[in-house]
């Protein structure tokens, strides 16, 4: 049984290709104008948001509700 030589030149093509599939796909989900790069931004918009507005909620103060004034029964002057 006989083997082939490697190619180089095969070889050198195909990892070309292979990381111009990469850098196509990588593209695809950074750019917000392709559907999975639109949910991305919009995801990473919305999980910023999110832990703005809980740090905002931690750092407020609430304050106590006011005593309710006692009312006199009005039977008695």
């Amino acid at each position: 049984m006989e083997h082939d030589p490697p190619d180089a030149e095969f070889h050198a093509m195909t990892a070309r290709l292979l990381r111009r599939e990469a850098l196509r796909r990588a593209a695809t989900e950074l750019n917000s104008t392709s559907g999975p790069g639109l949910e991305d931004v919009l995801g990473r918009i919305s999980a910023e948001v999110t832990a703005e507005a809980n740090d905002k909620r931690a750092r407020e103060v609430i304050p106590e509700p006011a005593p309710v004034p006692r009312r006199s029964h009005p039977s008695t002057p």
